[in-house]
């Protein structure tokens, strides 16, 4: 759609500061990314990205409007369950649940405690654990820092200050997206890749602490090849490449942009 001077991007203050004026013809383009209305119209959530080649799946959409993340039916999972009652699982939510080059998706940790359980957020005092999540993969596997659900205040006896607590289910959301070395692991044959999801963690409740655990979790993603436009010489680079006629107006639009 035309937006003269990203008029109205500018009014939504989404204008991509990262593309520099003499960015010929990218400069005026906004941050990638979605509103989320309600009935009324008025916009209830935002989900934007900073890099132009990842853009949220509308699995992240709909989760946001349900308010709730769902893992889809063929999208992989793995858990375990500890004698403390606690359950720990880890899915890949989004493109049913296969990772390409381009698109982001959203490694979600979650935690299940039992009534009267709870587990820390950093900082605690000396000699207990702050819950820790690690996440490691192949280097195509890329993540960003995790999204930490909020957490509730908790008095302690004998420690002045209250300390910061997760009960229920809480859900850690790693915004996850691959390299485009992917692309080589699917020209040699590979169908998934191995990600080890490792939860440190401290549970206590009213009276008492329980012995701090160490969960590893394997989850096994399937990749597939991503598609981009048709650019010759990059054909096949990063996936599957497809014809797009947007080139003519592509022409147009640098040119436009060079005569101001």
């Amino acid at each position: 759609m035309s937006d003269v001077d990203s008029e109205v991007i500018r009014r939504y203050e989404v204008l991509n500061t990262i593309v520099q004026p003499d960015d010929v013809p990218f400069y005026g383009i906004p941050f990638p990314g979605f509103f989320l209305l309600n009935e009324d119209g008025t916009i209830v959530d935002k989900l934007f990205n900073r890099h132009l080649a990842h853009r949220e799946g509308i699995e992240a959409i709909l989760d946001s409007f349900a308010g709730r993340i769902t893992p889809g039916e063929n999208e992989p999972i793995t858990s375990a369950a500890e004698d403390d009652g606690i359950r720990i699982s880890a899915f890949l939510r989004g493109g049913g649940g296969v990772l390409r080059v381009g698109p982001r998706r959203r490694l979600v940790v979650r935690i299940e405690m039992p009534e009267g359980l709870h587990i820390y957020r950093d900082p605690v005092p000396v000699g207990m654990v702050a819950t820790a999540i690690t996440v490691d993969g192949p280097e195509a596997f890329r993540h960003e820092a995790v999204e930490a659900p909020p957490t509730h205040a908790f008095e302690l006896p004998g420690v002045d200050e209250p300390l910061e607590v997760w009960e229920g289910t809480v859900d850690f959301v790693f915004p996850v997206y691959a390299a485009s070395i992917l692309g080589r692991a699917i020209r040699e044959g590979a169908a998934s890749i191995g990600v080890d999801v490792t939860v440190r963690y401290q549970a206590c409740d009213d009276a008492q602490c329980f012995i701090p655990r160490t969960q590893t979790l394997r989850l096994d993603v399937p990749i597939g090849p991503g598609a981009m436009p048709n650019f010759g010489e990059m054909r096949g680079i990063t996936g599957q490449t497809v014809e797009m006629d947007s080139m003519t107006h592509m022409k147009r639009l640098v040119e436009r942009k060079q005569a101001d």
